[in-house]
């Protein structure tokens, strides 16, 4: 049984200053029979804020043969300032139990693309987001 998972982002997106504020991240995951809450909502959630880190924050570009950003102080990922609220739901289920590693990073960045378009009319293509338009 493969693992299933809906995400919806609200977020608010300024076009004027190429921001994106992402204020709260739902997801509701079918992983089969969740062998241990707290571990499979703890996975969830790390994966969710490191899906939002590789959205909005993370990228590294080459110059001259080299890696451009060596080091944290240049390379930003997702700070605790950053995190938003998190609302995550497992669906009762009674089949075989399924994989909760890296399922709930893969969908939160089209979920905030999305929302992008929806709140600010801007079909956002390219990761990491850093440019509205």
């Amino acid at each position: 049984m493969p693992t299933w998972i809906a995400c919806v982002a609200h977020v608010a997106a300024d076009q004027a200053t190429d921001t994106v504020d992402v204020k709260r991240l739902t997801m509701v995951i079918d992983v089969g029979t969740v062998v241990h809450p707290d571990g499979a909502l703890a996975q969830a959630q790390g994966a969710a804020l490191w899906g939002l880190s590789l959205a909005l924050h993370e990228g590294t570009a080459f110059e001259n043969g080299q890696v451009k950003d060596r080091n944290l102080n240049s390379y930003r990922p997702l700070r605790v300032g950053d995190v938003p609220a998190l609302d995550v739901e497992f669906i009762d289920s009674d089949e075989f139990p399924s994989g909760l590693g890296e399922p709930p990073l893969i969908c939160v960045a089209p979920a905030i693309a999305n929302a992008i378009y929806q709140a600010a009319g801007v079909r956002v293509r390219d990761l990491p987001i850093r440019k509205l338009g």
